[in-house]
């Protein structure tokens, strides 16, 4: 006979088969939902926000052209995963390190920057703060996309939808090759492994290590410059505010510069990596801006809301 298992037995086996990873990953996923739905919320508050998000998967599902340029942002992610997969990065890393003596190119950001960052960590370091930053770092990130894409569905903004989605895109077909050719690993790994210092550390293996552990799957080690954080935070801020909606846009915005604050707190990013990750974030939105236009040159001016307006002016 099998032995009888208790409740409190029953409802600890499945948790003890998930990794921890598998149980990070988990919980950002419904912190994710529940972070979408507040926002689409404080962007249309007499709405409800899960109605919202249901109508603009089945207006996308039922359009062949929006399927199209949808399909085109989420082969970015598909591009992204194999990239690190099967070996791309580790590979360009090591032909690029190869011709240059066996050096990435972190220690010429060091010696630009100095310790700035060290600085910086040993000046600011609060729990609280390092639980909120690592909640906009992993969670809120990957949420402005799709929110933004809620939000102007709902506006029945094209333009919106195009200024959003080809924002996405630029900003990754724009950090790419730097990836690619010009390798810069993260600031804590560089002080831990190069000098064999904790002047800065990962502070989200302050909350857990299996939150790093899951998101490596979808980010190389060596995947600084330009931060990407960054630039699509500064790209979906500056795009948000031709929602017409300004409690949304300042919430976005917010969150944005959040996002910023938290790759360089949470030890992840150079200030140089920043610094061009803002270039690129504002290039990419008013390369957006003009791309834009063919998107939505068949709505009619008179139907489109007071976002599009502004976009035109």
């Amino acid at each position: 006979m099998c032995p009888k298992l208790s409740s409190q037995d029953a409802l600890r086996e499945p948790a003890e088969r998930m990794s921890a990873p598998q149980l990070a990953q988990l919980v950002e996923l419904l912190l994710g939902v529940a972070t979408t739905l507040i926002i689409v919320w404080i962007a249309a508050p007499g709405h409800r926000p899960w109605r919202i998000i249901i109508r603009s998967v089945w207006s996308t599902i039922a359009s062949r052209r929006r399927v199209l340029y949808l399909a085109a942002c989420f082969s970015i992610l598909v591009i992204n995963y194999l990239y690190l997969v099967l070996d791309i990065d580790r590979a360009a890393t090591e032909f690029i390190s190869g011709r240059c003596g066996g050096e990435d190119f972190t220690h010429l950001v060091h010696a630009v920057e100095g310790e700035a960052v060290a600085r910086f960590h040993a000046a600011v370091h609060w729990l609280p703060l390092t639980y909120f930053l690592g909640y906009v770092y992993v969670v809120v990130f990957p949420c402005l996309v799709f929110v933004l894409i809620f939000v102007f569905d709902h506006l029945r903004s094209a333009r919106g939808l195009a200024l959003v989605l080809i924002g996405y895109v630029l900003n990754y077909l724009f950090v790419l090759p730097f990836y690619l050719c010009a390798p810069v690993r993260e600031v804590f790994h560089y002080y831990r492994h190069d000098l064999g210092s904790r002047a800065v550390t990962m502070r989200l293996d302050e909350i857990s290590p299996a939150i790093m552990e899951a998101y490596r799957s979808m980010s190389g080690l060596d995947n600084c410059f330009p931060s990407f954080h960054t630039s699509l935070a500064v790209t979906m801020a500056l795009v948000s505010w031709h929602a017409g909606r300004r409690t949304f846009a300042a919430v976005v915005t917010f969150l944005a510069v959040s996002i910023v604050v938290s790759t360089v707190y949470l030890g992840v990013h150079w200030l140089i990596d920043v610094g061009a990750g803002l270039v690129v974030g504002v290039v990419a939105y008013v390369a957006a801006r003009w791309l834009s236009r063919r998107w939505a040159a068949g709505v009619p001016k008179e139907a489109a809301p007071a976002g599009d307006a502004a976009l035109e002016a």
